[in-house]
């Protein structure tokens, strides 16, 4: 047996530039939509249960089944576009910005990136993101 591996021919690289901020927010912004418009049925059934007695009784599957008999399927969808414009602005911004903010806490080289450079840059998307998204929060939840 032979431990001699074949290697293969060098592979091809091209430098591929990053993407540009409005890049960034806009993609962190279609998957925060994309994921809320299939986890926001469940959120409908967590807030029913949250504040209904009668609904806590009933559990989850009960739950499900009394708002799907009385007012459809789509009524697990309600206020679903309150919930669009939150993740929209908040996650967008919360994910899009944490890049720049590195760069502009001083993270450019591997060298002088430190975690207390990092912890700040995130929590500094973070804050712009919350301060942007808060709104449509309060929106989502009435």
């Amino acid at each position: 047996m032979s431990l001699n591996r074949q290697q293969s021919p060098a592979m091809a690289t091209s430098a591929v530039a990053a993407p540009g901020l409005l890049q960034q927010v806009g993609m962190a912004g279609s998957a925060a939509v994309i994921t809320v418009s299939f986890i926001h049925p469940i959120d409908v059934v967590k807030t029913r249960i949250q504040i209904s007695p009668e609904y806590a009784a009933l559990g989850m599957g009960g739950t499900v089944k009394r708002v799907v008999g009385s007012e459809g399927i789509y009524a697990m969808w309600k206020g679903v576009n309150a919930a669009w414009l939150r993740e929209a602005s908040y996650t967008s911004l919360r994910l899009g910005l944490y890049e720049p903010c590195k760069i502009a806490f001083g993270c450019t080289t591997p060298e002088n990136t430190t975690f207390v450079k990092k912890f700040a840059a995130g929590s500094a998307a973070g804050a712009l993101g919350s301060l942007a998204g808060n709104p449509f929060d309060v929106l989502k939840t009435k």
